[in-house]
């Protein structure tokens, strides 16, 4: 009530419910005991977190009308953007929020995984036509039980940004150190006699310039081929740099990419484990620079590579802007020395998407790939002696289309 008696038109936050209690009918109740919790072998980078999620309210109603220490509000670049929602927060405010407004960078999530101690409750306060959106996306990034954290893992963008939620544009990174160039330990012993081979694989030497202006030439044609292979290869011989200097073990750990034996022409035979790959779990800026670590010396003479996409998920499927730039990245030997890419046990999806990036995207790639429906086709081109096979590969082909090699060479580590 305000002072006259009559009901207040702003709304106490206290008194709406949280995310919590939001649970649908079907959903299962998040106070689960722990044995009848489902077991995640991967967990997903949002993980169910109940004090995160009862700081969560999804209201239908006007923002402006809420009783709340800050609201935010989309907006365009100087801040000028007018609607009806924007409309009612200046009427409501008063003229001083010209002067004071502010942008919120990040994602809700990572904000209050970091400074949640600080805030007390975020509202989302959405219209009736947004309400249903709403109540679809935050699940996945505020799930209300470790059931519905595993539903929603498939669902997530293989780009979430990075730990504070914000969008990470490589070609637009400069990162300055208090020394660049120089080892992050001060240690006296090498003095003078320090290696110097990080110089140039620091991410401040990364810096490429006007990344506009040259996309720019490249369309208006004011670039020469050989200015744009001397280009390529400088850009190149950043990535190796920096790849010979991160420490990718963690990417290494997943055995998602080895050297196996040779095929019947004696050209290196190189393994892609799809199984292998989180897409949504791992930093795919290193995924790229471990394939370049790996594939370097081995792209200098010809190669095939076998690429297993037995029992993969959504959750697996490398984005097609990753591939496109990882194969925009790599040095020319990469793509004159690849003779032929084996795709076994295709699914209808992905020969269709194969089939679209191949056409529209990376048309140099689609006359090398073969698919593979089982190993013995695999056979009459790699004998089964030169590759290492996962066993679930094995085990899956054997039920599929019955075994066939007396013996299959697999690896317990794989």
């Amino acid at each position: 009530m305000d002072p006259l008696g009559a009901p207040s038109q702003f709304v106490d936050i206290d008194s709406l419910p949280a995310w919590n209690d939001c649970c649908e009918a079907d959903q299962l109740d998040s106070h689960k005991t722990q044995a009848e919790k489902p077991q995640l072998d991967v967990r997903s980078p949002f993980p169910y977190r109940q004090d995160i999620n009862a700081k969560i309210i999804l209201w239908k109603g006007n923002v402006a009308l809420l009783n709340c220490t800050a609201i935010v509000n989309t907006s365009n670049e100087s801040l000028t953007d007018k609607n009806l929602v924007s409309e009612s927060i200046f009427m409501h405010a008063g003229p001083d929020l010209r002067d004071e407004l502010q942008k919120l960078k990040g994602t809700v999530r990572r904000f209050l995984e970091i400074h949640g101690e600080t805030l007390e409750k975020v509202v989302f306060a959405v219209s009736e036509l947004e309400q249903a959106t709403y109540q679809k996306l935050l699940p996945l990034y505020f799930p209300r039980s470790l059931e519905e954290e595993c539903h929603s893992l498939p669902c997530l963008p293989a780009d979430i940004g990075n730990s504070e939620g914000e969008p990470v544009v490589p070609e637009r990174q400069i990162r300055i150190s208090e020394k660049p160039g120089a080892p992050d330990d001060n240690s006296d012993e090498e003095g003078l006699e320090a290696d110097i081979s990080f110089i140039g694989s620091h991410a401040f030497a990364r810096m490429e310039g006007d990344i506009d202006k040259q996309r720019r030439l490249i369309l208006q044609g004011q670039l020469s081929e050989a200015a744009l292979q001397k280009q390529h290869q400088r850009n190149y011989n950043r990535w190796l740099c920096q790849a010979r200097a991160e420490d990718l073990s963690d990417v290494a750990s997943l055995k998602a990419l080895y050297q196996t034996g040779v095929d019947n022409c004696g050209r290196t035979v190189m393994v892609v484990v799809g199984r292998n790959i989180p897409v949504t779990l791992i930093d795919m800026e290193k995924a790229l620079l471990y394939f370049i670590h790996v594939m370097d010396h081995i792209a200098v003479k010809e190669y095939v590579i076998v690429y297993f996409h037995t029992l993969t998920s959504d959750y697996n499927h490398l984005d097609s802007d990753f591939l496109k730039k990882l194969y925009d990245v790599v040095d020319i030997k990469y793509k004159r020395n690849l003779k032929a890419v084996y795709f076994v046990h295709p699914t209808f999806r992905s020969k269709v998407s194969t089939w679209f990036f191949t056409t529209f995207t990376i048309s140099g790639l689609k006359d090398k790939i073969h698919y593979v429906e089982n190993l013995q086709q695999l056979f009459t081109a790699i004998p089964p002696e030169q590759i290492d096979f996962p066993p679930f590969v094995l085990e899956y082909d054997a039920r599929e289309n019955g075994p066939y090699y007396s013996s299959y060479p697999s690896s317990p580590d794989l």
